[in-house]
Parts: structure tokens; C-alpha cells; sequence
């Protein structure tokens, strides 16, 4: 028998030049920016592999490690040690009110902010710690174990009371210091850090808020700035002294580190549009051109010849 090879038609819009030059370039339009797109975008495979360092390099009390990702002082590991320790209480914090408290919508509401806030915050602090090399602590402070204790005790609106004041004020401190934090790290990886701490911990005293039994009374006030020195102060030191000293001493103060080039970190805004590949971009935008060129031709061509047969 012979082999019978289905016919392909084209279809009637197809099958006419003008609809089938506007698809094949709306065809090609799409390759391009779809390759475009696709070489944009980070590489999966940085050029400069990410590193782990050791556990523990990170170094201790006063030392200042060069990482990676910048230097990382007293302060950096200080706050990776609070964000960590505060998921280790006010996750079974937001836990107990979900238990104890489950016909009140603002009392679930906030638990449900405060778990699923330091899921996401653990996640982050996790792996800052596994690429800085320093360890996180695995146990609540006995200050916060204190305060769930309290919670286990309270029923009712005793609870509610509790629950919202202890956590606010908690958040309240831990969310200025995300900010002192965030002002004058020198390590990229902080910054992120305490950038997402800071949206977390926001958010945390939004919902308690609402829970409508927060005692803003019993928050500490704020205090003001100290005033900068006067101009001329005979106190302050000579630019060319002792702050060069010290800066001669701490190179790195003052730098604000870049990551790595073609880490994960990398911006992609800062390579364009596309990359390093906008001449795909324009490529794009030539057959666009061009396609609209050759059906205005066509247009004419087609107007061209009923003319010549109606003569």
C-alpha cells in the first residue's frame, strides 16, 4: 500500500500575503524577545561561585571578619542572634494564641502574622548565618521564655493583654534596632537581612495593634537625637588626626562593599533592559519595522493592479 501524506493548507487568512507577513513577524518578534528575556536574566551558574565558609569563622566578640559579602562586625552577629531568637519565641507565641484564643478574629489574626512572618524571617536569617559561617543560637532568651510562661498562666482577657504587650514591646525595640542596623551595616548580606526584619517586624506591630489591647502608655517614648557639635568645636578632631588615624586603621569603614560579580545578588537593572544583550531588543523592533514596510508595499502593489485591469 502506499503511504498516504496528509496535505497541510494553509488557511484562507493565511494563504494571503499581508496576514501571512504580519504572522511570520509577529513570530520572529516574539523569538527575539523571548531569547532576549531568557539571556537577560542572572545565570543560574554564577561566574563567581558563592562560598561557605567554615562554621564559626565568622568571628567573635569584638573581631571584624572579612566575608564575601562584606565585613561583618560585633553588631552584624548581635543582630542575627535576636532575629533568630525572637522566631524561637513568638512563633509559639502566635501559636498559644491560635490554641487559646480561637473565637477571637484579631487574636487569630495577629498569630497568624506572627508565624508565618518568622517562618519567612528564619529562612532568611538561616542561610545569612550558614554563608557569614557564624552559628545561630537554638534556644528563646530566659527573658522570652519568661514571657510565654506568662502566656501559659493567662486565660480570657488576661491572655489578650498579655499577649499584646509583651509582643509589641518586643517588636517595638527589635524594630529600631533592624533600623540602626540597616543604617550602618558594611555587609551586604545584613542589609538584606534587616531590610526583610524590618518588613516583618512592621507588619507584627500593625496586627497587634488592631488587636485594640495594646497599652501605648506603657511603651517606652522615644527619645531625641543628641545635636551635632558645634562647627567650630575645639573638641572635635582635626580631619587630618585622629580620623584619619582611624580610618588609615579601618579601611573598610565609610565603603559600602559590592557583591560579587555574577552572584544571584547581582542587579539585573544595572546590565539593561535585556542584559548585555539590548541589540536583540532593537533586532526586535527592525523586523517590526520592516514587516510593516513590506505590507504597506503590498498594499500598493495590490492597488497598482485593479487599476491596470480596469483599463
Amino acid at each position: 500500500m502506499l503511504a498516504v501524506s496528509p496535505v497541510v493548507r494553509l488557511s484562507t487568512d493565511l494563504a494571503k500575503p499581508t496576514r501571512l507577513m504580519v504572522a511570520l513577524a509577529g513570530c520572529a518578534l516574539a523569538v527575539l524577545l523571548n531569547t532576549g528575556s531568557a539571556v537577560g536574566q542572572p545565570s543560574t551558574t554564577p561566574s563567581t561561585p558563592i562560598s561557605t565558609p567554615p562554621p564559626d569563622s565568622g568571628g567573635k566578640g569584638d573581631e571584624v571578619v572579612q566575608t564575601q559579602w562584606g565585613p561583618l562586625g560585633p553588631a552584624d552577629r548581635d543582630f542575627m542572634n535576636r532575629v533568630k531568637q525572637a522566631g524561637l519565641w513568638e512563633k509559639p507565641a502566635g501559636e498559644k494564641g491560635k490554641a487559646k484564643r480561637a473565637d477571637q478574629p484579631k487574636i487569630q489574626e495577629a498569630s497568624k502574622h506572627l508565624i508565618e512572618g518568622h517562618t519567612l524571617l528564619d529562612n532568611v536569617v538561616n542561610r545569612a548565618g550558614v554563608l557569614l559561617g557564624h552559628t545561630l543560637p537554638t534556644e528563646a532568651s530566659d527573658e522570652q521564655k519568661g514571657w510565654l510562661a506568662e502566656m501559659d498562666a493567662a486565660n480570657g482577657d488576661e491572655f489578650d493583654a498579655v499577649f499584646a504587650n509583651r509582643l509589641r514591646a518586643a517588636h517595638g525595640k527589635v524594630y529600631a534596632y533592624a533600623a540602626q542596623i540597616r543604617a550602618g551595616t558594611k555587609n551586604e548580606l545584613i542589609r538584606i537581612l534587616s531590610t526583610q526584619a524590618m518588613i516583618t517586624v512592621f507588619d507584627h506591630m500593625k496586627v497587634l495593634e488592631e488587636t485594640g489591647r495594646v497599652d501605648f502608655a506603657g511603651l517606652e517614648s522615644p527619645q531625641p537625637l543628641a545635636p551635632p557639635p558645634p562647627a567650630n568645636d575645639a573638641g572635635a578632631p582635626d580631619a587630618t588626626g585622629d580620623q584619619a588615624a582611624d580610618q588609615s586603621a579601618n579601611p573598610t569603614d565609610g565603603v559600602i562593599p559590592t557583591v560579587p560579580e555574577g552572584t544571584r545578588f547581582t542587579r539585573t537593572a544595572e546590565q539593561g533592559v535585556f542584559g548585555d544583550n539590548n541589540g536583540v531588543f532593537f533586532a526586535a523592533i527592525g523586523v517590526l519595522a520592516l514587516a510593516l514596510v513590506g505590507m504597506r508595499m503590498i498594499s500598493r502593489s495590490k492597488k497598482s493592479r485593479r487599476k491596470s485591469r480596469s483599463f
